[in-house]
């Protein structure tokens, strides 16, 4: 496989989903001046899903722009914007409200783009949402964890956002502890465990000693 295809096949399996074009445009851009394959992965790692908009977003602009600026030409009889076989049309003067013709072409292309990004845009904002939400179970659980709520007393409980989770867990322990609930014991850690023996060594050679003290004393 050349450089390029290398390249292409990380985008695809990173950005499944996303057009192969858009990939194509990317990846030929990316391969240029690469000899070194050992550079592949570093590059596919390199390109974001911004860097993917970027590019769509600039390809539907030159684009829509072009489409636009043909369309409106034909309907109104025009070429590189002027009126054929019309004489050259006077300057606009600095304060000549826009052309109603380069208002029309200008909201085309403003629509033109903003068509062509909406899902990408849709789609990194549900990404976005879905890291966040991961995030604020995994701390949700942690705390949870802390203060002995079992994981079955999450399910389906919809804790607000800006809630303070040892407050909140703490009073929920009250509340099971008050109705009868019987928590479990959380098991030792390393380090109590480690703890715990070196006060019970500690305290037998307290006792040895004092027992020493007093037989000499004798």
């Amino acid at each position: 496989m050349t450089i390029f295809e290398q390249i292409l096949a990380g985008l695809q399996q990173k950005f499944a989903g996303v057009d192969t074009a858009t990939l194509t445009r990317i990846a030929t851009k990316k391969a240029e001046g690469v000899t070194d394959e050992t550079k592949v992965t570093s590059i596919v790692e390199g390109i974001s899903f911004q860097d993917v908009m970027q590019n769509y977003g600039d390809f539907r602009a030159g684009q829509a722009q072009t489409s636009a600026v043909s369309n409106y030409e034909k309907k109104h009889g025009l070429k590189d914007g002027k009126p054929i076989e019309n004489p050259k049309p006077e300057p606009p003067k600095p304060n000549d409200p826009p052309n109603p013709q380069e208002t029309d072409i200008a909201k085309m292309i403003a629509d033109g783009i903003a068509a062509g990004i909406k899902p990408f845009a849709d789609k990194l904002a549900k990404m976005e949402e879905n890291e966040a939400q991961a995030q604020r179970n995994s701390q949700i659980s942690a705390v949870a964890k802390k203060y002995g709520i079992p994981e079955f007393m999450l399910k389906d409980r919809n804790i607000p956002e800006n809630t303070d989770l040892d407050t909140y867990f703490k009073d929920m322990k009250q509340d099971m502890s008050n109705n009868g609930f019987q928590f479990s014991k959380a098991p030792e850690t390393a380090e109590q465990k480690q703890e715990k023996e070196a006060s019970e060594f500690a305290k037998m050679i307290e006792a040895d000693t004092k027992s020493i003290v007093e037989q000499q004393n004798k």
